[in-house]
């Protein structure tokens, strides 16, 4: 029996559309999105761009207003430091609390993860890599015991924390950074070296809040 193949709607494609424009710098922090200007530009209708920027405004990359336009998320040195501090709190304690049982079902799934990680910077194609990085942390936690648990580290990760990476001008860059930091942390989980993979984990998101302090300071020159 055929598959069938879900087409993308006007919604994912408007989506997929005003992500790209944050992601590569095109749309920046505090930019308003006007829905009339938006709607033409993607010669749609309001009702499948109101869907898209409810989409963008779960994964933190947009801030909805009531009254006024939406605008591209911005964010401040404390919003950075405190999401990841909630990011070490519940993934080191995840990673921590994995058996290697719980791990064997999806080393599979994150060598493949990683392999598509790889191809997406050698191609630079940094849309792609961001979300073969949510899903890299994602599997790291998919047979944990504990779902609530899960739940949070999904939520921080594709939310504020994630969305940091997205609007930065150096995403390239980054990517390159993180893949390397990924593969590290695949090495030690595939030695059955849990210590190792969270000191390696630690290593991951302290760079990542460097790297995103860093590019926070460059925008406020």
């Amino acid at each position: 029996m055929e598959k069938i193949v879900k087409q993308a709607t006007l919604a994912d494609q408007a989506y997929e559309y005003i992500k790209k424009m944050i992601i590569t710098g095109k749309l920046k922090p505090g930019q308003e999105l006007p829905e009339e200007k938006l709607a033409l530009e993607l010669g749609i209708s309001r009702t499948p761009l109101r869907e898209a920027l409810k989409r963008l405004a779960v994964d933190a990359l947009i801030e909805l207003r009531k009254t006024r336009p939406a605008i591209v998320a911005a964010f401040t040195f404390q919003d950075v430091q405190e999401i990841m501090e909630l990011r070490r709190l519940l993934e080191i304690y995840g990673l921590e609390n994995l058996s290697k049982a719980d791990q064997q079902p999806v080393m599979n799934e994150l060598r493949k993860n990683v392999e598509r990680q790889f191809q997406a910077v050698q191609a630079e194609r940094v849309v792609e890599f961001m979300d073969l990085d949510q899903e890299f942390h994602s599997f790291l936690y998919q047979n944990h015991a504990n779902n609530r648990l899960k739940e949070m580290i999904k939520g921080i990760n594709s939310g504020g924390s994630r969305a940091f990476l997205l609007l930065s001008d150096t995403a390239a860059d980054s990517s390159k950074k993180a893949y390397g930091e990924h593969l590290s942390i695949l090495k030690a989980i595939e030695d059955g070296d849990i210590d190792k993979a969270k000191q390696q984990l630690a290593i991951h998101l302290d760079n990542i809040e460097s790297r995103l302090l860093k590019y926070i300071s460059q925008e406020e020159l």
